[in-house]
């Protein structure tokens, strides 16, 4: 993860809600712990919440989501959205 000087909340928050994509990755998904983490590092989600932080506002769901799309993973889209 990126290390940022923007004082220890953000990195706090940014902690919490890589975890919760994680979490949501690996529950609703299918992905292990380490798959999960590659994908977020990947999609730059640290680096997104950095610039813009409206993402806070997005569900970890919809993170996951995101994620999936953006690395036409279409195949743990399918297999668990239309069950």
């Amino acid at each position: 993860m990126l290390n940022i000087n923007n004082g220890p909340e953000l990195r706090n928050e940014i902690n919490l809600i890589i975890n919760r994509i994680s979490n949501e990755l690996i529950n609703e998904f299918g992905k292990s712990k380490d798959e999960a983490m590659d994908l977020i590092n990947r999609s730059e989600v640290e680096a997104s919440l950095i610039k813009d932080k409206m993402g806070f506002h997005e569900s970890p769901y919809n993170w996951a989501i995101s994620i999936l799309t953006e690395h036409n993973d279409y195949e743990a889209l399918e297999k668990y959205l239309d069950h």
